[in-house]
């Protein structure tokens, strides 16, 4: 196995875990509001929590860095519209996972205690939160796509 092939499947696999844990993260949040299941919605959003900070942060920064060294490795050029796109998709991912899951999923949680599942403010942050988290969703799978068929190269 050459260090190219072993970068690769680094940065498979981290991508894997982030788009498949959030795919299922999200599943499970839908699953959970519309049996109208209080205490899962709001176990799922400290899970939320914890997943960001244990997972899906070290999946993107790995996916970062083992996609930035086999750039290198391989000679490749930064300047390529699929690399450019994957870096679309890691600055969208770690700008969503610093600046909007966090509080999303602590509005959720302060809906919850102030107006139960179905009040407003709550209802309110989890469409928000549906709404976000399909896009990102959306922009990682264009990412994926973009790795596959490498468009411009």
């Amino acid at each position: 196995m050459t260090l190219a092939e072993l970068l690769l499947f680094v940065h498979v696999v981290a991508v894997i875990t982030w788009l498949g844990g959030s795919f299922m993260l999200g599943l499970l949040l839908e699953r959970a509001q519309r049996a109208q299941d209080e205490a899962t919605v709001l176990g799922i959003s400290n899970t939320a929590d914890f997943l960001g900070k244990a997972v899906f942060n070290p999946a993107g920064l790995l996916t970062l860095a083992a996609g930035v060294w086999l750039v290198i490795e391989t000679d490749l050029e930064f300047s390529e519209a699929w690399i450019s796109i994957g870096f679309l998709g890691i600055a969208t991912g770690a700008i969503l996972g610093m600046a909007f899951y966090p509080k999303a999923f602590e509005r959720v949680r302060a809906g919850i205690a102030a107006d139960g599942l179905l009040g407003n403010e709550t209802l309110s942050a989890l469409r928000r939160l549906r709404v976000v988290s399909s896009a990102e969703l959306l922009l990682l799978i264009v990412v994926v796509w973009a790795m596959v068929f490498k468009p411009g190269a």
